[in-house]
């Protein structure tokens, strides 16, 4: 299996780790958003651009996280869509590209892996992990695997009000990293102090964990 580091990419309400409501996320932010958007498209691999056979990062993401995003806005443009269902023909009726289904996140592994070896339609650079929770929880407790968790934390005052959350960051295994770690994580600079954005204010969090070693 591939040892690629899982991304993990989430926005969490820090009263209570809110992620999601009512199927859609409980907040607009609009320059989060962006950052998003960002983290997920940025390719490390500075050698890419010179190829022809197109490099992108994929994304992880569950069957209610993929039919939660407006069908105009899926696939996520840019980066390789890898949606954990059983269900083989979810993506059928709409044949999006660069898209495909998979039954667990080891096998979306494996099938990268297959991507990178054989290099003839896609490479794949990063893998990002970007919802919902229960993906979240998996990917979380994969003990032969870095794991880096891109966590935004929003102050956000309806927090109660979420039905939908992302796992506890256990501090035992997942360690919150300076800033100068985060930066060099995602490749560009990214704001320090707690942003404000239509009311509410957040900020930007790394926490890392390295694979369990072998005795």
């Amino acid at each position: 299996m591939s040892s690629k580091t899982l991304v993990l990419v989430a926005a969490a309400a820090a009263k209570n780790n809110g992620i999601g409501l009512n199927g859609d996320l409980p907040w607009r932010l609009r320059k989060e958003l962006a950052y998003f958007t960002r983290v997920t498209k940025f390719i490390s691999n500075t050698d890419a651009t010179s190829s022809k056979i197109p490099t992108m990062n994929a994304c992880i993401l569950g069957r209610k996280s993929w039919e939660s995003i407006p069908r105009k806005y899926r696939p996520l443009d840019g980066r390789y869509n890898i949606v954990v269902t059983r269900n083989r023909q979810l993506l059928d009726a709409e044949k999006p590209p660069f898209s495909i289904t998979q039954p667990s996140i080891p096998a979306a592994l494996a099938h990268i892996d297959e991507l990178n070896a054989s290099a003839d339609h896609v490479r794949i650079d990063r893998v990002f992990v970007v919802g919902g929770a229960s993906v979240y929880e998996e990917a979380m407790h994969m003990p032969d695997r870095h794991i880096q968790i891109l966590l935004t934390k929003v102050h956000f005052d309806a927090a109660d009000s979420c039905d939908t959350f992302f796992p506890k960051v256990d501090p035992d295994r997942f360690r919150l990293q300076p800033h100068t770690r985060l930066e060099e994580v995602v490749g560009f600079e990214v704001p320090q102090a707690r942003q404000s954005e239509a009311g509410i204010e957040y900020e930007f969090q790394l926490f890392e964990k390295w694979p369990i070693q072998s005795t």
